[in-house]
């Protein structure tokens, strides 16, 4: 087996939805076309989709189209993690069977697992030796893996091939991973990546943010890549910062904001999410529309 590689740029897709409150598949299909013609590296499916409002249908629904509409053009993530070892490795062998690239998962979250590291570095290690895909490791502030451990982790288990460390303040997690990792494996930032610039300052190669903006995002990169690191600092100050900064006040409604965006794109129809879900006051929702009118071209 040799697992795909997660780098770089992969946005989380906003799962869109019709009328009557299901999937709207072409929809998404066009959202994963956007993507992909914009330059990113790669797609994911993950909280910021909702799966966790997902029955399994549904998710592999939202799974299959996004691997068909892909057709190998970029690896497709699915976040397979569970509150116990046996349903996340039954996630992840369905994630495999319908053609994700790879899976992500964060620990389970648990007393058990968060007062006893053994437990969370087996979690990781059963369902590693349970699928023939990559892996990435998903560090969150609810459910944390340290550096160390992921260093550790990954230096055992061939399929993982990445870490997305979304802890706060992430930019120290990030150096601390990286100087442990010692590039055995990639390191990604996450959390809309509010702090994308000082992440890659300090060794991060790639981010997942939300699926609204991939062509500022990939603007951003070439630009990174390129040597040019304050025009990318310029441009993601005034394209992307804005967006993350409205979201930082309010990070509840983050997914139907970005569903938005979708909208003004006329990429999707509606920005509805699934319930129960915060809602967007109306003076948070004037902020909104005066930002998208300044800020989305």
């Amino acid at each position: 087996m040799t697992p795909a590689k997660i780098t770089g740029l992969v946005p989380i897709l906003q799962t869109p939805f019709d009328s009557t409150g299901l999937i709207d598949t072409e929809a998404l299909r066009r959202v994963v076309d956007y993507n992909i013609e914009a330059g990113v590296d790669g797609l994911g499916i993950a909280l910021a989709s909702e799966v966790q409002l997902f029955n399994e249908s549904e998710r592999d629904q939202l799974l299959k189209t996004a691997v068909d509409q892909s057709n190998g053009r970029v690896p497709v993530v699915m976040n397979t993690g569970a509150i116990g070892t046996d349903l996340a490795v039954h996630y992840s062998r369905k994630a495999e069977e319908l053609g994700a690239d790879a899976v992500m998962l964060t620990p389970p979250g648990s007393k058990v697992a968060s007062g006893n590291p053994e437990v969370t570095k087996q979690y990781f290690r059963d369902i590693a030796s349970s699928v023939n895909i990559a892996m990435v490791i998903q560090d969150v502030e609810f459910a944390q893996v340290p550096p160390a451990m992921v260093a550790e982790l990954a230096s055992e288990c061939a399929e993982i091939v990445a870490c997305k460390m979304e802890t706060p303040p992430t930019a120290p997690r990030i150096a601390a991973t990286v100087d442990a990792v010692q590039g055995n494996i990639e390191v990604l930032g996450g959390g809309g990546a509010t702090f994308l610039m000082e992440e890659l300052g300090r060794g991060s190669t790639g981010t997942m943010p939300f699926s609204s903006t991939p062509v500022e995002f990939a603007q951003v990169f070439k630009l990174y890549r390129s040597g040019e690191t304050d025009a990318a600092g310029e441009l993601f100050n005034e394209r992307i910062a804005p967006l993350c900064h409205l979201v930082s006040q309010s990070p509840a409604i983050a997914v139907e904001f970005h569903k938005q965006i979708l909208v003004k794109r006329d990429l999707i129809a509606s920005s509805s999410v699934r319930q129960p879900a915060a809602q967007i006051d109306s003076h948070t929702q004037r902020d909104i529309d005066k930002l998208l009118e300044r800020v989305i071209v």
